[in-house]
């Protein structure tokens, strides 16, 4: 099987509107209220800043849509590696520390419109493009350029793929994790390369653990994570945000297997909607108990269980003992579990560590970039 909408980001981003109806529907009518009142309008639009560094040879545009850690480790770890100059587009109040150094220079912090951000992007000498795809806001300004311009574009995996992932820009170059996800993204498309250079996040989480030797270099760098307590109670990972499934099946997995195995539940940091957050005031009141939400994931060391979380490889890269579960989950969800060689819970052995690159993917991602500015 491989995506649903292989082509077409106009039909994806459809069926994401049906995901967030509720979503959608809060934003009409704010931006009503907002033209009764005689609000700018543009001005609550979507403003971008635009971080330069400079370098030897070529400039590359890094296109950066949130500050998120897999955001983070996909696309700015790789900066210490690069040798040519670099352009970062994100979106006002988006920090990212790896462009507050000292060397770097950026547009007003007011920042530009989406207009003003395409139109700065011409004659800088751009030879190549970056992002992890066209669905958000700085990925498609940036792959709009890359397409009018004629310049090489990248794309970089960030998490595991679901047959909802959005479809890669046309005539792009994926940076995957492995083969199988590489050809899975691509899905028979012909104006797509792939190259393999692994998961950084989850080379990282390894490295982090003491598990491949010494410890990363460069942005990866951290302190070695703790010690695993596979005896510990099993903390399953939220997914209420999802839009791949509907709630009764990340939901219903979720409080199933907390109350049949003495779970704890930790909510994912964009369960802060109404409805999810009266769906485990009802959970509580039912005895379900909840992780402590301050931890870093990569500080847990209780096993981890999900319904397809990247978090299951990243605990399963750190030596965590790491399972799935999901009774009623759809046919997909299966797929994707042996895609990735995650193990149902109850089986002998938890999810094996994930097969990762002995090189840092950060420096092969950097060394490719290079390569094509």
């Amino acid at each position: 099987m491989g995506l649903i909408h292989a082509t077409s980001l106009e039909r994806w981003e459809e069926w994401e509107r049906t995901r967030h109806r509720g979503r959608l529907l809060k934003h009409t009518l704010t931006g009503a209220l907002r033209r009764q009142r005689g609000d700018d309008g543009a001005a609550s639009g979507p403003r971008y800043v635009l971080r330069s560094r400079g370098g030897e040879g070529p400039r590359l545009l890094i296109a950066v849509d949130s500050a998120t850690p897999t955001s983070r480790a996909s696309l700015l770890t790789a900066l210490p590696y690069l040798r040519g100059a670099v352009d970062v587009l994100a979106p006002v109040g988006v920090d990212l520390p790896e462009t507050a150094g000292a060397g770097w220079s950026g547009s007003a912090p007011a920042g530009m419109d989406v207009e003003e951000a395409a139109r700065a992007l011409p004659g800088r000498g751009i030879t190549a493009v970056v992002s992890l795809g066209q669905h958000l806001g700085a990925g498609r300004i940036a792959h709009e350029h890359a397409a009018a311009s004629g310049t090489a574009a990248f794309v970089v995996q960030h998490g595991a793929l679901t047959p909802f992932a959005p479809p890669l820009p046309p005539e792009t170059t994926l940076l995957s994790w492995s083969d199988a996800d590489g050809e899975f993204w691509r899905s028979g498309r012909e104006d797509i390369t792939v190259r393999t250079i692994g998961s950084q996040l989850l080379w990282q989480a390894r490295h982090e653990a003491g598990l491949a030797g010494a410890g990363t270099t460069g942005a990866g760098a951290a302190q070695p994570a703790p010690e695993a307590d596979p005896q510990a109670r099993p903390v399953f990972l939220g997914q209420l945000h999802g839009a791949e499934l509907p709630r009764r099946v990340t939901g219903g997995a979720a409080y199933t297997f907390c109350r049949l195995h003495d779970g704890l539940y930790r909510p994912h940091p964009s369960e802060t909607d109404k409805l999810s957050r009266a769906t485990h005031e009802v959970w509580r009141r039912r005895g379900v108990e909840f992780a402590p939400a301050d931890v870093p994931l990569r500080e847990v060391t209780s096993p981890v269980v999900a319904v397809f979380s990247t978090g299951v490889l990243e605990a399963a890269a750190r030596g965590v003992p790491s399972y799935v579960f999901a009774p009623k989950a759809p046919d997909w969800v299966a797929e994707l579990w042996d895609r990735y060689g995650m193990r149902r819970f109850g089986a002998p052995r938890p999810t094996p560590s994930p097969l990762l690159p002995s090189a840092e993917p950060a420096a092969a991602l950097a060394e490719i970039l290079d390569g094509a500015a």
